[in-house]
Protein backbone atom coordinates (compact mmCIF):
# COMPACT_ATOMS: atom_id res chain seq x y z
CA UNK A 1 0.00 0.00 0.00
CA UNK A 2 1.18 3.21 -0.74
CA UNK A 3 0.11 6.89 1.16
CA UNK A 4 -0.66 10.10 -0.56
CA UNK A 5 -0.36 12.93 1.27
CA UNK A 6 -1.88 16.57 0.54
CA UNK A 7 0.04 19.30 2.56
CA UNK A 8 -1.24 22.63 2.62
CA UNK A 9 0.45 25.56 4.32
CA UNK A 10 -2.30 27.66 5.78
CA UNK A 11 0.25 30.56 6.37
CA UNK A 12 1.53 30.83 2.43
CA UNK A 13 -2.05 29.04 0.74
CA UNK A 14 0.85 26.60 -0.97
CA UNK A 15 -0.36 22.73 -1.32
CA UNK A 16 1.90 20.06 -1.85
CA UNK A 17 1.71 16.39 -2.38
CA UNK A 18 3.72 13.65 -1.43
CA UNK A 19 3.34 9.43 -1.99
CA UNK A 20 4.80 7.46 0.67
CA UNK A 21 5.14 3.27 -0.54
CA UNK A 22 6.12 2.33 2.78
CA UNK A 23 4.62 1.01 5.82
CA UNK A 24 5.72 3.95 8.52
CA UNK A 25 6.19 7.47 8.05
CA UNK A 26 7.60 10.33 10.40
CA UNK A 27 6.43 13.74 10.44
CA UNK A 28 8.09 16.96 11.89
CA UNK A 29 11.22 19.56 11.80
CA UNK A 30 13.97 16.40 10.98
CA UNK A 31 15.13 16.96 8.18
CA UNK A 32 15.73 13.27 7.67
CA UNK A 33 12.11 12.68 7.88
CA UNK A 34 9.78 11.10 5.55
CA UNK A 35 7.81 14.47 5.89
CA UNK A 36 9.78 17.79 6.91
CA UNK A 37 7.56 20.43 8.94
CA UNK A 38 10.17 23.23 9.43
CA UNK A 39 8.17 25.78 12.34
CA UNK A 40 9.44 26.25 16.30
CA UNK A 41 6.00 24.79 16.81
CA UNK A 42 6.85 21.59 15.25
CA UNK A 43 9.06 18.76 17.01
CA UNK A 44 11.85 16.91 15.30
CA UNK A 45 9.87 13.76 15.28
CA UNK A 46 6.36 14.98 15.91
CA UNK A 47 4.36 11.87 15.06
CA UNK A 48 4.54 8.88 13.30
CA UNK A 49 2.32 6.80 11.20
CA UNK A 50 2.04 3.08 10.90
CA UNK A 51 -0.20 0.99 8.73
CA UNK A 52 -1.92 -2.18 10.83
CA UNK A 53 -3.34 -5.28 9.67
CA UNK A 54 -6.55 -4.38 10.41
CA UNK A 55 -5.86 -1.42 7.20
CA UNK A 56 -5.90 1.08 9.35
CA UNK A 57 -3.38 3.48 10.32
CA UNK A 58 -1.83 3.66 13.77
CA UNK A 59 -1.51 7.66 14.13
CA UNK A 60 1.16 7.94 17.27
CA UNK A 61 1.51 11.32 18.22
CA UNK A 62 4.98 12.52 20.76
CA UNK A 63 5.32 16.01 20.24
CA UNK A 64 5.16 18.96 23.05
CA UNK A 65 2.60 20.83 20.91
CA UNK A 66 0.84 18.37 19.79
CA UNK A 67 -1.39 17.03 16.68
CA UNK A 68 -4.87 17.26 15.99
CA UNK A 69 -7.76 15.18 13.66
CA UNK A 70 -10.50 16.38 12.07
CA UNK A 71 -13.55 14.47 13.53
CA UNK A 72 -16.66 16.46 12.30
CA UNK A 73 -16.77 20.05 12.20
CA UNK A 74 -13.53 20.42 14.76
CA UNK A 75 -10.01 19.27 15.94
CA UNK A 76 -9.56 17.17 18.87
CA UNK A 77 -5.59 16.55 19.70
CA UNK A 78 -4.19 13.21 19.66
CA UNK A 79 -3.71 11.74 23.02
CA UNK A 80 -0.34 8.81 22.49
CA UNK A 81 -1.78 6.61 19.96
CA UNK A 82 -5.04 6.39 17.76
CA UNK A 83 -6.24 4.28 14.68
CA UNK A 84 -7.62 6.13 12.31
CA UNK A 85 -9.14 4.73 8.64
CA UNK A 86 -7.79 6.56 5.57
CA UNK A 87 -8.72 8.73 4.64
CA UNK A 88 -8.28 11.49 7.74
CA UNK A 89 -6.97 15.04 7.76
CA UNK A 90 -3.89 16.14 10.32
CA UNK A 91 -2.96 19.41 11.65
CA UNK A 92 -0.14 19.83 12.98
CA UNK A 93 1.15 23.99 13.27
CA UNK A 94 0.14 25.93 10.73
CA UNK A 95 -0.38 22.77 8.24
CA UNK A 96 -2.94 20.17 7.27
CA UNK A 97 -2.43 17.12 5.92
CA UNK A 98 -4.40 15.00 3.94
CA UNK A 99 -3.74 10.98 4.39
CA UNK A 100 -5.15 8.88 1.76
CA UNK A 101 -4.30 5.23 0.46
CA UNK A 102 -3.65 5.57 -3.24
CA UNK A 103 -2.09 2.73 -5.65
CA UNK A 104 1.87 2.51 -5.44
CA UNK A 105 3.38 3.58 -8.48
CA UNK A 106 4.68 0.52 -10.59
CA UNK A 107 8.57 1.37 -11.74
CA UNK A 108 9.70 0.81 -15.12
CA UNK A 109 11.93 -1.90 -16.17
CA UNK A 110 13.39 -0.13 -18.95
CA UNK A 111 13.92 3.90 -19.96
CA UNK A 112 12.87 3.42 -23.21
CA UNK A 113 9.29 1.84 -22.53
CA UNK A 114 8.92 5.80 -20.74
CA UNK A 115 6.85 8.20 -22.85
CA UNK A 116 8.61 11.32 -22.80
CA UNK A 117 6.64 13.49 -24.91
CA UNK A 118 3.33 12.86 -22.78
CA UNK A 119 3.99 15.31 -20.05
CA UNK A 120 1.69 16.83 -18.36
CA UNK A 121 1.07 21.09 -18.14
CA UNK A 122 -0.11 21.62 -14.55
CA UNK A 123 -3.06 23.78 -14.38
CA UNK A 124 -1.89 27.68 -13.51
CA UNK A 125 -5.32 27.34 -10.80
CA UNK A 126 -3.44 24.48 -8.88
CA UNK A 127 -0.15 26.44 -8.49
CA UNK A 128 0.77 28.70 -5.28
CA UNK A 129 0.74 32.14 -6.67
CA UNK A 130 1.13 35.54 -4.45
CA UNK A 131 1.68 38.99 -5.45
CA UNK A 132 3.84 40.19 -2.72
CA UNK A 133 7.46 41.93 -2.17
CA UNK A 134 10.73 40.14 -2.89
CA UNK A 135 14.07 40.77 -1.12
CA UNK A 136 17.23 39.32 -2.01
CA UNK A 137 20.52 40.09 -0.12
CA UNK A 138 24.31 39.23 -1.56
CA UNK A 139 27.25 38.55 0.67
CA UNK A 140 30.05 40.23 -1.45
CA UNK A 141 32.59 38.51 -3.35
CA UNK A 142 31.82 35.72 -1.09
CA UNK A 143 33.54 33.46 -3.51
CA UNK A 144 36.95 35.37 -3.31
CA UNK A 145 36.73 35.06 0.33
CA UNK A 146 36.29 31.65 0.16
CA UNK A 147 39.34 31.33 -2.00
CA UNK A 148 41.89 33.32 0.79
CA UNK A 149 39.78 31.94 3.78
CA UNK A 150 37.96 28.97 4.13
CA UNK A 151 36.91 29.44 7.61
CA UNK A 152 36.04 33.52 7.57
CA UNK A 153 33.80 32.81 4.63
CA UNK A 154 32.25 30.54 6.97
CA UNK A 155 31.91 32.72 9.80
CA UNK A 156 30.75 35.38 7.79
CA UNK A 157 27.87 33.62 6.33
CA UNK A 158 27.19 32.08 9.58
CA UNK A 159 26.99 35.58 10.80
CA UNK A 160 24.40 36.93 8.38
CA UNK A 161 22.36 33.98 9.33
CA UNK A 162 22.36 35.25 13.00
CA UNK A 163 21.73 39.02 12.26
CA UNK A 164 19.31 38.19 9.32
CA UNK A 165 16.83 35.38 10.22
CA UNK A 166 15.42 37.25 13.23
CA UNK A 167 14.85 40.51 11.46
CA UNK A 168 13.26 38.91 8.74
CA UNK A 169 10.40 36.88 11.52
CA UNK A 170 9.92 40.18 13.11
CA UNK A 171 8.47 41.94 10.25
CA UNK A 172 6.88 38.87 8.73
CA UNK A 173 8.45 36.85 5.73
CA UNK A 174 6.34 34.72 4.53
CA UNK A 175 8.80 32.69 2.45
CA UNK A 176 12.70 32.32 3.17
CA UNK A 177 15.41 30.67 1.73
CA UNK A 178 19.30 30.89 2.07
CA UNK A 179 21.37 31.02 -1.39
CA UNK A 180 24.88 30.24 0.38
CA UNK A 181 26.16 33.84 0.11
CA UNK A 182 22.81 35.54 1.04
CA UNK A 183 18.82 34.62 0.85
CA UNK A 184 15.78 35.32 -0.68
CA UNK A 185 12.87 36.25 1.15
CA UNK A 186 9.20 37.72 0.50
CA UNK A 187 6.85 39.64 2.57
CA UNK A 188 2.99 39.98 1.96
CA UNK A 189 3.59 43.56 3.24
CA UNK A 190 5.84 45.80 0.68
CA UNK A 191 6.40 48.42 3.69
CA UNK A 192 7.27 45.27 5.74
CA UNK A 193 9.73 44.67 3.53
CA UNK A 194 11.36 47.81 3.71
CA UNK A 195 11.77 48.04 7.35
CA UNK A 196 13.32 44.74 7.16
CA UNK A 197 15.74 45.33 4.61
CA UNK A 198 16.84 48.84 6.83
CA UNK A 199 17.26 46.95 9.79
CA UNK A 200 19.26 44.32 8.10
CA UNK A 201 21.54 46.56 7.13
CA UNK A 202 21.91 48.74 10.31
CA UNK A 203 22.72 45.67 12.17
CA UNK A 204 25.42 45.10 10.11
CA UNK A 205 26.52 48.24 9.76
CA UNK A 206 26.66 48.14 13.68
CA UNK A 207 28.54 44.26 13.48
CA UNK A 208 31.25 45.60 11.37
CA UNK A 209 32.09 48.99 13.26
CA UNK A 210 32.28 46.86 16.77
CA UNK A 211 34.53 43.51 14.99
CA UNK A 212 37.94 43.63 14.18
CA UNK A 213 37.00 40.80 12.10
CA UNK A 214 36.36 40.59 8.00
CA UNK A 215 33.66 43.48 7.61
CA UNK A 216 30.35 42.09 5.79
CA UNK A 217 29.94 43.74 2.37
CA UNK A 218 26.16 43.36 0.68
CA UNK A 219 23.72 43.98 -1.78
CA UNK A 220 20.60 44.38 -0.96
CA UNK A 221 17.31 44.09 -4.45
CA UNK A 222 13.58 45.11 -3.63
CA UNK A 223 11.10 44.40 -6.29
CA UNK A 224 7.15 43.93 -6.21
CA UNK A 225 5.52 41.21 -8.41
CA UNK A 226 4.14 37.59 -8.92
CA UNK A 227 5.48 34.54 -7.02
CA UNK A 228 5.05 30.87 -7.93
CA UNK A 229 5.65 28.20 -5.04
CA UNK A 230 7.60 24.94 -6.06
CA UNK A 231 6.86 22.08 -3.88
CA UNK A 232 8.91 19.71 -5.71
CA UNK A 233 12.88 18.80 -4.34
CA UNK A 234 10.90 21.15 -0.80
CA UNK A 235 9.83 24.55 -0.64
CA UNK A 236 10.97 27.27 -3.39
CA UNK A 237 9.56 29.73 -4.97
CA UNK A 238 10.07 31.30 -8.72
CA UNK A 239 9.05 33.56 -11.34
CA UNK A 240 10.14 36.31 -13.84
CA UNK A 241 9.80 38.33 -10.87
CA UNK A 242 12.20 36.55 -8.66
CA UNK A 243 14.54 36.70 -11.74
CA UNK A 244 13.97 40.29 -11.62
CA UNK A 245 14.78 40.98 -8.61
CA UNK A 246 18.08 39.01 -8.33
CA UNK A 247 19.24 40.84 -11.94
CA UNK A 248 18.64 43.91 -9.57
CA UNK A 249 21.12 42.93 -6.93
CA UNK A 250 23.55 42.42 -9.00
CA UNK A 251 23.11 45.15 -11.09
CA UNK A 252 26.12 47.41 -12.87
CA UNK A 253 26.21 50.82 -14.81
CA UNK A 254 26.60 48.78 -18.23
CA UNK A 255 23.07 48.19 -17.87
CA UNK A 256 22.25 51.49 -18.30
CA UNK A 257 22.02 52.74 -21.89
CA UNK A 258 21.19 56.38 -20.86
CA UNK A 259 22.72 59.00 -18.09
CA UNK A 260 21.72 57.83 -14.92
CA UNK A 261 22.52 58.65 -11.06
CA UNK A 262 25.29 57.48 -9.32
CA UNK A 263 24.68 54.37 -6.95
CA UNK A 264 27.17 52.53 -5.01
CA UNK A 265 28.48 49.24 -6.06
CA UNK A 266 28.18 47.78 -2.54
CA UNK A 267 26.81 48.45 0.66
CA UNK A 268 23.75 49.66 -0.74
CA UNK A 269 19.56 49.11 -1.01
CA UNK A 270 18.33 49.33 -4.71
CA UNK A 271 14.61 48.39 -5.85
CA UNK A 272 12.40 48.37 -8.74
CA UNK A 273 10.10 50.82 -10.14
CA UNK A 274 7.10 48.39 -9.51
CA UNK A 275 8.34 48.32 -5.79
CA UNK A 276 8.92 52.00 -6.03
CA UNK A 277 5.41 52.96 -6.90
CA UNK A 278 4.26 50.32 -3.96
CA UNK A 279 5.76 52.73 -1.12
CA UNK A 280 6.68 55.89 -2.06
CA UNK A 281 3.67 57.35 -0.44
CA UNK A 282 3.80 55.06 2.31
CA UNK A 283 7.16 54.93 3.63
CA UNK A 284 8.32 58.04 4.51
CA UNK A 285 8.84 57.48 8.18
CA UNK A 286 11.34 55.53 7.19
CA UNK A 287 13.04 57.90 5.78
CA UNK A 288 15.24 56.63 2.50
CA UNK A 289 15.97 59.05 -0.03
CA UNK A 290 15.29 57.62 -3.37
CA UNK A 291 17.41 58.66 -6.37
CA UNK A 292 16.41 57.22 -9.82
CA UNK A 293 19.33 55.42 -11.77
CA UNK A 294 17.33 55.14 -15.00
CA UNK A 295 16.35 51.84 -17.08
CA UNK A 296 18.34 49.01 -17.11
CA UNK A 297 18.27 46.17 -18.99
CA UNK A 298 18.91 42.56 -17.26
CA UNK A 299 20.18 39.75 -18.13
CA UNK A 300 17.73 37.16 -19.10
CA UNK A 301 14.56 40.02 -19.01
CA UNK A 302 12.93 41.24 -21.88
CA UNK A 303 11.61 44.66 -20.91
CA UNK A 304 13.75 47.03 -19.32
CA UNK A 305 13.29 47.73 -15.26
CA UNK A 306 13.43 51.36 -13.69
CA UNK A 307 16.04 50.99 -10.91
CA UNK A 308 16.26 53.16 -7.30
CA UNK A 309 18.37 53.62 -4.77
CA UNK A 310 17.24 53.97 -1.75
CA UNK A 311 20.29 55.99 0.13
CA UNK A 312 20.19 55.81 3.88
CA UNK A 313 22.00 56.88 6.75
CA UNK A 314 24.67 54.19 5.89
CA UNK A 315 25.26 54.80 2.28
CA UNK A 316 28.31 55.86 1.28
CA UNK A 317 30.36 57.38 -1.62
CA UNK A 318 31.35 54.39 -3.16
CA UNK A 319 30.04 55.03 -6.44
CA UNK A 320 30.28 53.81 -9.95
CA UNK A 321 33.01 56.48 -11.63
CA UNK A 322 32.08 55.44 -15.02
CA UNK A 323 28.25 56.38 -14.29
CA UNK A 324 27.17 60.70 -14.85
CA UNK A 325 24.93 62.26 -12.88
CA UNK A 326 22.00 63.18 -13.89
CA UNK A 327 21.49 66.98 -13.89
CA UNK A 328 18.67 68.18 -16.40
CA UNK A 329 18.70 71.46 -18.01
CA UNK A 330 22.20 73.12 -17.51
CA UNK A 331 22.25 75.85 -15.30
CA UNK A 332 26.05 77.35 -16.36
Amino acid sequence: MAWKLRIKDHNSGTVSEQILDQTSAHIGRDPNGDVTLKHDRVSRRHVELRTSTSGTVSVTDSSSNGSFVREDDKWVRIEGSIELPMPFVLRIAHWTLKIEDVIAPQPVEEEAEQTWDQSVMIPVASLGHRTEAILVFDLCESSLIASKDDHMAYHLKQRLTQIAEPILDEFGRRFFKSTGDGFLATFEDPEKALEAAIKVEDHIQYRNQRTSNMPIHYRIALHYGDVWAISAGGDDVHGNDVNITFRIEGVQSAAFPSVIALFPKRDRILCSGAYYERVKDHAAHLSPEYLHCGAATLKGIVDPVDVYWLKTQHSIEDLDSTLAIRTGPSSN
